[in-house]
């Protein structure tokens, strides 16, 4: 039987750009029910396919029919750089298995938390479907405090990306004496989490 960390390193070699089209496209409430698609590959030297350009839309970025190569190749460095912080992601999620460990829990108890309304947790599935958990909703033992309230916040619209790095990225408004935290290390710190509220509904479009 595999370890986890082994089965981490075989799907962060899954990792496609239709893989993470998927990503993109997908919202809380049906990034579990969702397959992810087959893998494919596609050669560099070929100009930006439609799929290439929906996924840098998807990022803010915008583009014309006079876009030259050098912009294609620009371009396709964002796409890679999006592509590692997928696999960085998988590399740092948990499995359903160290869940159930952590919280010391069955695996049955922890599928119960996702199906929640909200959700006690937020899950993903990789490139061939192994559901798999981003580490920073965990503290050592446990959910990290008032989890499910945030969620409850996050918006249908919201990817995994922008959950990621909304997450773990410190934020200005957050304000710990002269340091400023993650909403993630906001909340494990015992903070109220209505700062973090607020700024989810932000990320999420809502008033």
């Amino acid at each position: 039987m595999q370890s986890d960390d082994k089965i981490r390193n075989q799907l962060v070699t899954e990792v496609s750009q239709d893989y993470l089209a998927y990503i993109l496209s997908q919202d809380i409430q049906s990034s579990i029910s969702n397959s992810p698609p087959d893998n494919k590959t596609r050669q560099k030297s070929q100009p930006l396919s439609p799929k290439e350009k929906d996924i840098l839309k998807a990022g803010g970025a915008r583009f014309t029919d006079a876009d030259s190569h050098a912009i294609e190749e620009i371009t396709r460095r964002q796409i890679q750089q999006l592509l590692n912080e997928v696999r960085d992601i998988i590399k740092q999620a948990l499995t359903l298995d160290e869940v159930a460990q952590r919280l010391s829990v069955s695996k049955e108890q922890v599928r119960g938390l996702l199906a929640k309304t909200p959700p006690g947790l937020y899950t993903f599935k990789s490139p061939s479907g192994v559901l798999l958990f981003p580490r920073w909703q965990f503290t050592e033992e446990a959910t990290l405090p008032h989890l499910q309230i945030i969620l409850q916040n996050i918006g249908p619209g919201v990817n995994l990306l922008t959950l990621n790095r909304f997450m773990t990225t410190e934020n200005g408004d957050l304000l710990l004496g002269n340091r400023c935290l993650s909403p993630r290390d906001w909340l494990a710190s015992g903070h109220d989490p209505s700062e973090v509220e607020i700024l989810a509904r932000d990320i999420s479009g809502q008033v």
